[in-house]
């Protein structure tokens, strides 16, 4: 496959090659892709890709031999110079579109989104044209903030992006856990997000607009600059309790639901705080999927090496390919990690890859206590008030 796709008859640039190739894989079924994408592209050898689905190897094989078949009619496309067409996603595509005129917050476009989330390559266009939406849904709210609603965002904002009181605790299994990861990531320099001086209203204007000013707050200073880069950080990481008692990602419980109205009743129900720790790295040279697993394997054999690990697909727009990390039966993510796809407005050239460390799983497993997520309300009171106008 990767003999025929590299072929020199092809006339398309090296990048837009690779993204027809992405966007081949992506029209595979969910098994088929996961099962190329881990052989082929992150870097896993059949045993090891076997071992990270949960099938036998034999399985495996025959995936990948399905996936190749499958491939084989988009590769003769793609070395003609011809962009293969995917009917599927143009009606996806179609009907996000069409639902924008119902209102973000309708049945018709959750369903369209949710559809949309899973399309590979992102269909960052689109995603950038429902935010301009939701900006001018909300402009009017934007542009007279009050410098008291500013301070509250402010506020709640150095929140997210601070450890709690237990986490600078150092007696605390949160506080113990988080210092003793700080010190097994010697090569991870620490960094903190400061929103102190930020013109809150002018980030939430640029963040809807997909301004890349909206985000250099997010990131080190110099960091789109540099050639190699490791950072890491505190973070206050929100996840949901879905119906089965599994914490999730928002992403995670909207694939798992298919109404918007079940969805919204399991945010309010659901949602808790996590003590996190971030972690940003940076390379020239590509960064594979089982280099970011093995970073996470190797931590977890210096702070909980009796513990059980296991490695499952995390699927996100934003992410090439990302993992699930869970310790033993802990209901929460030990970590959820990936390859970011290329932002170069936002990260400069390179590989990108970022985590997000949930510490309560790790402290549960190194002090044998029961850990729980931090209740959600505290971080909710710190939002500015709606006023009667805007309820």
């Amino acid at each position: 496959a990767h003999a025929d796709i590299q072929s020199p008859e092809t006339h398309l640039e090296q990048q837009e090659l690779a993204a027809l190739i992405q966007e081949a894989v992506g029209t595979l079924s969910e098994s088929l892709r996961e099962a190329l994408s881990l052989f082929y592209f992150e870097g896993y050898d059949i045993k090891e890709a076997a071992n990270f689905l949960d099938v036998p190897e034999g399985t495996l094989k025959r995936r990948l031999h399905d996936g190749r078949q499958q491939l084989r009619t988009a590769a003769e496309l793609i070395i003609k110079g011809t962009k293969p067409m995917n009917p599927n996603r143009e009606q996806i595509l179609k009907k996000v579109e069409d639902a924008l005129s119902d209102g973000i917050n309708s049945e018709a476009f959750f369903l369209a989104m949710r559809q949309a989330l899973c399309l590979r390559p992102v269909p960052n266009e689109l995603f950038r044209k429902v935010m301009r939406k939701m900006y001018a849904d909300r402009k009017e709210k934007f542009e007279t903030m009050s410098p008291e609603k500013e301070k509250k965002l402010r506020e709640m904002m150095n929140c997210v992006y601070s450890h709690s009181e237990r986490a600078t605790d150092p007696n605390h299994p949160v506080g113990k856990v988080k210092n003793a990861i700080k010190a097994a990531l010697p090569e991870f320099q620490r960094w903190q997000v400061d929103f102190s001086q930020v013109d809150m209203s002018e980030m939430l204007k640029s963040m809807y607009e997909c301004s890349e000013k909206a985000y250099a707050r997010l990131r080190p200073p110099g960091f789109a600059e540099s050639s190699h880069a490791a950072y890491i950080y505190p973070v206050t990481a929100f996840l949901l309790q879905d119906e089965d008692g599994m914490f999730c990602t928002s992403n995670e419980l909207i694939q798992k639901n298919d109404s918007v109205d079940v969805f919204k009743k399991k945010i309010h129900q659901g949602k808790r705080l996590s003590d996190a720790l971030g972690l940003l790295w940076k390379e020239l040279q590509s960064i594979e999927l089982k280099i970011v697993e093995n970073l996470l394997s190797r931590l977890s054999k210096a702070i909980v090496p009796s513990a059980e690990i296991h490695f499952s697909v995390y699927e996100e727009p934003r992410y090439r390919a990302a993992l699930r990390m869970q310790l033993g039966d802990n209901p929460i993510p030990a970590a959820i990690a990936g390859i970011l796809n290329p932002r170069p407005e936002i990260y400069g050239e390179g590989n990108i890859a970022t985590a997000t460390i949930y510490l309560e799983p790790w402290a549960e497993a190194q002090s044998g206590q029961k850990i729980e997520l931090s209740d959600f309300s505290p971080l909710l009171n710190l939002l500015p008030k709606k006023s009667n106008k805007s309820q």
